[in-house]
Order: C-alpha cells, then structure tokens, then sequence
C-alpha cells in the first residue's frame, strides 16, 4: 500500500510576546463608530495550544480584555482525507456558531462552496483595508472555490523554486540558468550533465528528495502545466491524453538516459526520519545540479553549511502561462463565517495578522512565507523569487475510494517501471494503466 503523502504546509510559532496598546477600532459600516471590545469570541481552529502558541498575543494585542473561546478541529472526523469530513465541518458552524474560522485549505474551499463564509473583498473595502499589499499568489488560492470570491485570506504561504549548483554548472561547463524555467527546460539542462565526458560518479543533473516514484513526477509535471488525470463529466481518467501521453514520454526517456531516478525510502515505519532524507538529498550533497524545493530549503542549506555556490529560480513555470508555476499553498486560511456575532470585530483580527507588523514576526520564525509584500522577506534577494508566481488551478481529483486509488497506483508503477526497462511501449503501458483506470472508476 502506498502510503498517502501529508504536505504539512504551515510550521510550529513559537509564543511572541508583543507589546503593543489596543489599536483603534472603527465600525465597518460608516468608519466613525469605534467597536465595542466583546467579552468572548469564539473561534474555531485546529486546537488551544496551536492557538496559543501562534495567534493569542497577536489578537489580544487588539482585544485585550477579550476571552477567546477555542473550538478545536484536531478530531480526525475533521481532517480532509475524511471524505465525509463537511457533515461534522457543518455541524460545527451550525451548533458551536464560531465568530471566526481557522481552517486548511481543503476546510477553508469546502465551506465557501457551501455558502458558510462571508464576503472578505467587501469588507476589506468598507475597512478600506488594501489587499493589493497581499501577494497575489495567496488571493489567487483564497479565490479558488466555486464563485471565485475572497472568502477567507492566509497570513503565510509556502511556494516552490528551482536550486541550482552553481560549483556543478561551473565545472561541467553548463551555462548557468538566468531565467525562470518550465519542466521541459529543467529536464533539457538536467540532461546535459549526462552527456559530459568524464563526469563523476554518482552526479544527476535533477534529483527530488521527496518523490519516491516515476509517477510522482510525471503528476508534478502535469499540475504545474495544468493537464488533468480526471474528467468530472465523462467519469474517466485522461492518462491516454496527448498531453499525457508526451509527459510520461519525457519522463520515462529522463530515466533511460540516467538524468534523474528515485528510490522508495527504506523505512518500514509511518514516518520518514530526519536521517534518511537528508541521506538521499543528493542536491544537499552536492550530487545534483538541479532540485525543486520549498521555501524552507533555503535555510535548510544554510543551516547544513554546504561547500558549494548555490542560487535560486522561480518555477517551474507553466509553458503556457509563465506567470503561473511554483506550486504555491497555504495552510491557515481566517475566514469569518455568514452567521458570525461579531463580523466586524474578527475582520479587526484577521487585518492584525495580515498587518505587516505581524509579516515581521513571521520573518522571524519557520512558519512560512509572509503574504504581506511590505514586509522584508518579500524583498530579501534570496526570497523574492518565491514571490514572482501566481499559482496554477488546482486539478481535479479522482473519484476513487481509498482501496481502489491505491491499486491503480501500483498499476501506474508497474507498467511505468516496465515502460522504463523496455518491456513495454510507453503506448502499451499508457493503454494497461487507462484500461485500469476505467475498470476501477465506479459507475454512474
């Protein structure tokens, strides 16, 4: 069984302790009337200390003497790979009546589709508070859900770039990249090192800690372009597509020519530990030319003191849209949900932790990228470029119950694995996976 892969976007803050007086309040409708400070409010996010730890000083340096009435959603019935996680989601919001929500995203989409949310464009607007100083990447992703609207706004984000080995590119006598590159462009300079005579031994020119498989690849690739595994209306995979049909291709022809390979990790237990990944991060070690990572690499390699010259792109880049790219997520979206009691009081909340003021904290601490582009880190040289994109569509996903995804994910790996090896074509291997795919969507 494959086991799920859990992207932890947001990370542990510790408890800052801030000085600061009440800010002045004014009443959303006309600006003039200051709001009265409430005695309770509650709200609803993953549990008290995660509260406690990243959001209490904040929020009370608005409301001081407020008491803060915590509505935990650490329940497992609570989590989005529950697929019925909306019926308790909903009987939150209806029982409990939080004034404001803090959700993950896949929370955050649920309820806004569902019509739980309130409006934060307009309010933002009577506050006349400036979303134009957010980056557009987290609006964008705040704005996926069925009405395109802004129903809830994230403080943090966290984003993807292209590292290069400069010392690698140097010695190999490669150019070094200067431009922001798509998935074909990393693949084509990745090759390159392949080719050199006399290379060393062990050096890729592409390696991806974190992937374990061909296929896990391949979907990357496919999210960042923008190509669909799953088409709602017709209940099919979309695997034999054209375009699915030259991702796979590239990527099975990068494993022959040696460019870039993966490996299961070896532990036998739930978690991966600390040890193994930095083993196998070949980047880290100076074995590869290029890597894909997070934000948070750049003080990963920092912290590890590597010996080699190192710099960052943004990407990879959709080749259609180069705006687009950078696998861009957030984690704690502030919503404020329709029936709230005190609407006007949690917008004071949510414009504290989206205030620059708070961008600085969050500079200070491993917690993800500030969504506030006034703040230092959107302009420090080394960061910047995980500001540059917008992120891209999110795809759709199967409509496979849990046994099944995973027997069609062994399927992929098999005939992947004998596509590779030259037991099949990539067009028998392609046509085995569909014929799978098919076999396994439930009927309608």
């Amino acid at each position: 069984m494959r086991p799920a892969v859990l992207r932890v976007r947001g990370r542990f803050l510790a408890v800052v302790v801030l000085a600061v007086g009440m800010l002045a309040a004014s009443s959303g409708c006309t600006g003039k009337k200051p709001l009265t400070e409430p005695n309770e409010m509650t709200i609803a996010c993953i549990n008290q200390m995660t509260f406690d730890a990243f959001y209490r000083t904040a929020f009370q340096s608005v409301f001081p003497n407020t008491k803060f009435k915590i509505v935990p959603l650490e329940d497992p019935i609570y989590y989005p790979y529950n697929p019925n996680f909306g019926v308790p989601l909903k009987e939150m919001f209806e029982t409990k009546k939080p004034d404001l929500v803090i959700l993950w995203d896949t929370q955050y989409k649920f309820a806004a589709d569902a019509g739980w949310l309130r409006d934060l464009e307009n309010m933002a607007s009577l506050n006349k508070f400036d979303l134009g100083t957010l980056h557009e990447g987290v609006l964008d992703r705040a704005r996926n859900n069925e009405e395109g609207k802004l129903y809830g706004l994230s403080p943090t984000f966290d984003s993807s770039a292209v590292y290069y080995n400069k010392t690698l590119f140097q010695r190999y006598g490669v150019p070094l990249p200067d431009k922001d590159m798509t998935w074909d462009e990393i693949l084509r300079l990745a090759g390159l090192f392949m080719d050199q005579p006399g290379g060393e031994e062990g050096v890729r020119g592409l390696s991806l800690k974190s992937l374990t498989k061909p296929f896990d690849l391949m979907s990357n690739i496919a999210q960042t372009e923008g190509v669909e595994k799953y088409d709602k209306t017709a209940n099919r995979l979309t695997l034999d597509s054209k375009s699915w049909h030259a991702i796979i291709s590239k990527i099975i022809a990068a494993y022959q020519h040696g460019t870039f390979i993966t490996e299961p990790y070896k532990t036998k237990g739930k978690y991966i530990g600390l040890d193994e990944m930095r083993e196998r991060d070949l980047f880290a070690h100076g074995k590869a030319a290029l890597t894909v990572e997070s934000d948070y690499y750049v003080g990963e390699l920092k912290r590890l003191y590597v010996k080699f010259e190192w710099g960052v792109l943004p990407g990879p880049v959709q080749s259609r849209d180069p705006s687009r790219g950078g696998d861009i997520g957030v984690n704690s979206m502030f919503a404020i949900p329709a029936k709230s009691d005190h609407p006007q009081e949690a917008w004071k909340l949510i414009e504290e932790i989206m205030s620059v003021r708070m961008s600085e904290v969050f500079s200070e601490r491993d917690s993800g990228l500030p969504a506030q582009v006034n703040g230092r880190m959107a302009k420090d040289p080394l960061y910047e470029v995980f500001y540059k994109l917008r992120p891209v569509p999110l795809q759709m996903e199967y409509s496979l119950g849990v046994n099944e995804k995973n027997e069609l994910f062994q399927i992929i790996d098999d005939e992947i694995d004998a596509a590779i090896s030259g037991r099949k074509s990539v067009d028998d291997a392609i046509a085995a996976i569909q014929k799978a795919g098919t076999r396994l969507l439930p009927a309608r």
